[in-house]
């Protein structure tokens, strides 16, 4: 690659026979055609952390990285859309077993989760063609698939409400008890401060990062109850006032064993009890919503915080769409849920206004013999040959 520099010395400063001072090395300055594949998604997530909430931004990097570890660090002006489909479609790619770069062998990966590492790939190549480091579509060979949706688990209101007297811990339970009276993701709901709780006004002052909404929500008598009985026990555990910046729901240390001597000079190795976090969150959020599921005797794989989520727009939706109708009610989920469009409210409903409209018409309803003027329900079905 040749390079142009234009110089503006004058033709005494060529002729002057100094020596010149040695030439400054680039250093780590690259030609934007001789980018690398790593530095790049280095750089693309440096950026999107700062437009986008840190759980986007890990899972994002999460395929980039794994794309990276497959294709290999190299310049992304030798990047080929034949080598980035045989990612998805190759002999040892996706969607075929498979073994990563680590020495695991692995399943093809689902229609649904194939599409989502191919949005997370055209982001990312969207952002290095608008920087000049890519001059070509190389998804052009990686078509979405079609995927079937299948039903999700919802609770019903009387399960969701077992599910307080099944989880024994004090946390654990006023935790449930928050995801099923305001259906918050468990993001929203672990990062969550004391401070955030107003029992005299009875509301929870929330930000939902996804949405980069601020929201005084509303706190219901069954969560009053359940939040003030576990605040007691946490303070009382803690050994001190709440303050405004611990956690509503503390991270858990594991219980640490002693040696201690007893009054007989014979030691004993005894275990201290577990004690609360309040500097940090709880994790693992899914297994506190898998184990009441599976004591209700329901199914838990793939099933965590999102059931509940669902199951509480499922419960509002129900007691409200007989009395206000279906719009008012899908827009009080949708508002509940801070949704920015009715379309997904509808997703997590698993119903569409279409076939809820449909369902009024023709269920339990007569349909030709309306449409030919006789009064009977049942018409009578003759062979052919009679």
């Amino acid at each position: 690659m040749r390079a142009t520099l234009r110089c503006t010395s004058s033709a005494s400063d060529l002729q002057s026979t100094e020596p010149r001072p040695p030439a400054v090395p680039i250093g780590r300055c690259v030609m934007a055609d001789q980018k690398r594949l790593a530095e790049s998604v280095g750089e693309y997530l440096l950026w999107r952390r700062a437009t986008c909430a840190a759980a986007t931004v890990k899972n994002e990097g999460f395929v980039l990285r794994r794309f990276v570890d497959w294709y290999g660090d190299v310049q992304l002006r030798h990047m080929t859309p034949e080598k980035v489909a045989d990612w998805f479609f190759g002999p040892n790619g996706l969607r075929h077993p498979h073994v990563t770069r680590d020495g695991v062998h692995r399943e093809p990966v689902a229609a649904t989760t194939a599409n989502y590492y191919r949005i997370r790939l055209a982001s990312f190549f969207r952002w290095a063609t608008r920087r000049g480091l890519l001059r070509r579509d190389l998804l052009g060979d990686v078509e979405a698939l079609p995927t079937t949706r299948r039903t999700r688990l919802q609770v019903p209101p009387e399960g969701l409400l077992r599910l307080l007297d099944v989880v024994a811990d004090g946390r654990d339970r006023a935790f449930i008890a928050l995801l099923i009276t305001t259906g918050f993701r468990a993001g929203t709901a672990t990062r969550l401060r004391y401070g955030d709780i107003d029992l005299g006004t009875g509301t929870i002052s929330v930000l939902i990062t996804k949405s980069h909404v601020e929201d005084d929500f509303p706190i219901t008598l069954d969560l009053d109850t359940e939040l003030r009985r576990w605040l007691r026990r946490y303070a009382r555990d803690v050994g001190r006032p709440l303050r405004p910046t611990d956690h509503l729901f503390p991270a858990r240390t594991g219980g640490v064993y002693r040696w201690t001597a007893s009054e007989d000079g014979e030691k004993q190795r005894l275990r201290t009890a577990p004690s609360w976090v309040p500097e940090r969150p709880m994790t693992h959020t899914e297994r506190v919503v898998q184990e009441g599921l599976r004591a209700l005797g329901l199914p838990t794989n793939s099933e965590g915080a999102h059931t509940i989520r669902r199951s509480f727009a499922r419960s509002l939706f129900d007691s409200m769409s007989e009395t206000t109708g279906y719009d008012a009610a899908l827009r009080t989920v949708a508002a509940s849920l801070h949704h920015k469009s009715s379309a997904t409210t509808e997703l997590y409903l698993s119903m569409s206004s279409e076939r809820s409209r449909r369902d009024a018409l023709l269920r339990g309803a007569p349909f030709l013999t309306a449409m030919v003027g006789t009064s009977d329900n049942v018409v009578a079905l003759r062979h052919a040959g009679d």
